[in-house]
């Protein structure tokens, strides 16, 4: 009895998060969009709206412990709903803005939530699983499109009930990439949310003063945990749809915004832009991404926009932050990465020994902002769970001074004459080429050596590097069995990529290997 007590006293919940930022930042600007004439709500007011959401949600029959599923672009009520959803202690099965109807209504059949909100741009795909969606009592549309009961017609005397949330209430469901087959959904708690954001604002040194380029979707760990991060230190979340780069552009200048993630794909073209010169960008002091993918890219970035690069580590399962690194404006990004607080990392082989410095291994980790297991997916939650630890599925090798480098996935290694090659260490070394913008590597067959290497190189803008001089430049980098034999060049719109524009590199590998592309 004393026990259950004090864990209930111990406990936090994102709920409590929120309603601590309404009261203490309350006449400060909580969100806002990249449209000048869209919303902008105080601290106060996103309180007030997501509370009177809660009752009219409350009122149609929504109860603690439900389900909701939200299928929507980044926006305002976005964040309203989980401003709400967390009150109620519900939980949101937030869905892939991008997903086929096919898609939505897999993961829509395994949640079994009891509303599903949508805007109109998933409208046409809401309708198109209705039918086989029977556990949803109540469709809502943000938009008041026709065919859905009307977001803004919920009843409007309703109450939040007593029984506040819990810190182990899931707070909301990310659904993993998905590249070995269906999407993976991942249990956030309302505990492990809060601490995310903790951690966030602590290794980002975040204040009032902060705000953030809300682009990145929030169904995504790097959108969500942003989000929460800026609620807790009393920022501005300013909601953009898409990372439409002028949008983002006139967003800094209008809202002084001082930091985002620039994802491949969207760093290019910021860096690019032509009238970037046109804004005022000056007030952002650093941005995130992923350096070891494009570092001549970063260096170039930092170098033009003077800001700080935070090169990310981390996954929907620990949270986007479990290790990172700076770079200094100009600097050739390092690519060592510490770990941060809060969180036990180990780099370990196959029987959960530690590795010594130096020698490659998969990355465990536990800690209080963990996942707490895959939706209805008991098998999976064991495996990935194996030894009490959580496994990444990410070969990192540690060095002495406790820093981490990122080695690649293990299940992307290619096997190549009896040599392990990782795909990530051959992408560094092509990446590294002044006339290379982007790069893929992957493994094709080979009747030889099993295996051999491809990489999909993109050019530099006025790039006019050769297949040959990619090679020649590895051949001065990397050992012979890690040199690619063939070299493919594409425009960057041809990369396949995820919402967050990681290279979906299992979709480039089904192209395979031409004879004409072998160097």
């Amino acid at each position: 009895m004393t026990a259950g007590l004090v864990a209930a006293a111990s406990g936090i919940t994102l709920d409590a998060l929120y309603r601590r930022s309404f009261r203490v930042f309350a006449d400060r600007v909580a969100v806002t969009t990249g449209d000048p004439d869209g919303p902008v709500w105080t601290y106060r007011e996103l309180g007030e709206r997501a509370e009177r959401l809660a009752a009219g949600l409350s009122a149609s029959g929504v109860r603690h412990g439900d389900r909701v599923a939200v299928l929507s672009e980044t926006r305002a009520e976005f964040v309203k709903i989980y401003v709400a959803l967390a009150r109620l202690g519900v939980t949101a099965i937030t869905l892939n803005i991008r997903w086929h109807a096919e898609e939505i209504a897999h993961a829509v059949g395994v949640a079994k939530p009891v509303a599903f909100v949508t805007t109109a741009l998933g409208a046409d795909r809401a309708t198109a699983v209705r039918d086989r969606c029977p556990s949803v009592r109540h469709w809502y549309c943000v938009d008041g499109t026709e065919g859905f009961e009307a977001y803004s017609a919920l009843p409007t005397d309703g109450d939040v009930p007593d029984d506040a949330p819990q810190p182990s209430d899931v707070h909301n469901v990310l659904y993993t990439s998905g590249t070995t087959g269906r999407a993976k959904g991942a249990m956030i708690t309302q505990e492990a949310a809060a601490i995310r954001a903790l951690r966030l604002a602590q290794w980002y040194t975040l204040t009032p003063d902060d705000g953030f380029v809300g682009w990145l979707p929030l169904f995504h760990t790097g959108g969500d945990e942003s989000l929460n991060a800026t609620l807790l230190t009393g920022g501005t979340f300013c909601a953009l749809a898409t990372a439409h780069t002028e949008t983002m552009f006139a967003a800094i200048q209008r809202n002084r915004l001082t930091w985002t993630l620039l994802l491949p794909g969207v760093i290019t073209d910021v860096l690019h832009h032509d009238r970037r010169a046109d804004y005022d960008l000056s007030t952002l002091r650093f941005v995130i991404g992923y350096a070891n993918m494009m570092p001549t890219v970063v260096k170039e970035l930092t170098a033009a926009l003077d800001v700080d690069f935070n090169d990310a580590f981390g996954q929907t399962e620990t949270s986007y932050v479990l290790a990172h690194g700076w770079s200094r404006p100009g600097e050739d990004p390092h690519l060592r990465k510490m770990p941060t607080p809060l969180m036990e990392v180990r780099i370990v082989d196959a029987q959960l020994r530690e590795t010594p410095v130096g020698v490659p291994g998969e990355c465990v980790v536990r800690g209080p902002s963990m996942m707490a297991g895959y939706l209805d997916d008991p098998e999976a939650t064991a495996e990935v769970f194996t030894g009490g630890w959580l496994h990444t599925g990410d070969v990192l090798v540690r060095h002495d001074d406790g820093s981490l480098s990122y080695v690649d996935r293990a299940k992307y290694l290619i096997k190549t004459g009896g040599e392990n090659v990782y795909p990530a260490e051959v992408e560094q070394a092509v990446a590294a080429h002044p006339g290379v913008q982007e790069v893929c590597a992957y493994g094709v067959p080979d009747p030889r050596w099993g295996e051999t290497v491809k990489v999909v190189v993109v050019r530099a803008p006025g790039g006019t590097v050769s297949g040959e001089e990619v090679v020649a430049w590895c051949r001065e980098r990397l050992a012979a069995f890690k040199r690619p034999h063939f070299v493919e060049f594409v425009d960057a719109s041809e990369l396949p990529r995820s919402t967050t524009g990681k290279l979906q590199r299992h979709l480039l590998a089904e192209r395979g290997a031409d004879e004409k592309e072998r160097v």
